[in-house]
């Protein structure tokens, strides 16, 4: 058992003689955390590598944040005393400078939204590319095959480049897109009639269907020949057609933010340690901790979906082979076989 720990500490789990098949995961679950364990340090690695490219994302988010509480705060409005002479007046100036206020302050919130969302489009285009290559060595990573970090991360973006940027184009140009037809939606159902909620709502599900869609998208992309289109086209069908494993899958990639936010919620003096833990997590393993999530996902479904209809394509990488045709791994090691009494 030690020795095994050791071996894929040293050498990765692949490939080591003496690392027996009845070792080899037996099915995704046991897979996605072993091949966690055993690449944990080098996803530390790929995440500092890609934070590179996505500071200005990052620098802009976090600019934005601080003139989005300032508009917020907004200015301090001062009480008039009733008791004084003449308050009746100077209350019905104070409600409406109040009024006045809020309509300012609401304005000022939705113009700092806007603007923050339309200087992110470019910030989140730029790093398309660079996600295709994050993504092909988290793909070799999840299956159990090895990737020389810098060269396949390079080699990837070199080749995926031209759809990488197109689906990173979409991906900012959606969330200002989706914002403005809330927002006008929204004021159209306030002031002309609750008809105008359905189209409201569809733009919400269009928007959270392409958010599912980006677990997949860059794993295709860098693993089969596509047209855009048809790139496009099967990440939203196999997102839609397993539509609560997607959505599982998009709530565990947020579960520790959720917990630092949760922190901050319930303990308000404890709300800086708690934003510095999610900070320090993202700057050292979140980012490609969930390109290796989604690829330990997307490739479960490619090979289950697309592979088995691709005449030699392999299936179930990484994983023990105990039927009858694919038995062998290794043939110069003996492999294991369905016992007798489970057939």
């Amino acid at each position: 058992m030690l020795g095994n720990f050791f071996n894929s500490f040293y050498y990765g789990k692949a490939g080591k003689g003496d690392y027996n098949p009845e070792n080899l995961p037996a099915n995704r679950r046991q897979l996605f955390f072993e091949m966690l364990r055993v690449r944990w340090s080098a996803l530390v690695r790929l995440n500092l590598l890609y934070l590179l490219f996505l500071l200005p994302a990052l620098i802009w988010t976090g600019w934005s944040y601080l003139a989005l509480t300032s508009a917020v705060l907004g200015p301090d409005v001062a009480v008039v005393d009733s008791a004084e002479p003449g308050a009746v007046q100077e209350s019905a100036a104070a409600g409406e400078a109040v009024a006045a206020d809020a309509v300012a302050q609401s304005n000022a919130v939705r113009s700092t939204i806007i603007l923050w969302l339309a200087i992110l489009c470019p910030c989140i285009a730029i790093t398309g590319p660079f996600t295709a290559g994050v993504s092909y060595v988290t793909r070799n990573w999840a299956r159990d095959q090895h990737s020389f970090m810098l060269s396949d991360f390079k080699d990837a973006v070199k080749e995926n480049w031209k759809q990488a940027l197109g689906v990173s184009c979409i991906t900012g140009v959606l969330p200002l897109l989706v914002y403005i037809s809330y927002s006008f939606y929204g004021e159209m159902a306030a002031t002309r009639g609750v008809f105008f909620i359905i189209p409201q709502m569809l733009i919400v599900i269009l928007g959270l269907i392409w958010l599912l869609s980006l677990q997949l998208v860059y794993t295709l992309m860098v693993t089969y020949r596509l047209s855009f289109r048809h790139l496009i086209r099967n990440a939203i069908v196999l997102s839609v057609g397993k539509l609560p494993l997607s959505l599982g899958i998009r709530l565990l990639s947020w579960v520790f933010p959720a917990l630092c936010l949760g922190v901050m919620l319930v303990f308000p003096e404890a709300t800086a340690y708690a934003f510095l833990a999610l900070i320090l997590y993202y700057s050292l393993f979140g980012f490609a901790f969930n390109r290796f999530l989604y690829a330990s996902y997307a490739n479960a479904l490619c090979e289950k979906y697309i592979n088995v209809n691709i005449e030699g394509a392999p299936t179930n990488m990484g994983l023990r082979q105990v039927d009858e045709d694919s038995y062998e791994i290794d043939p110069t090691v003996p492999q294991p076989r369905p016992d007798d009494d489970d057939e």
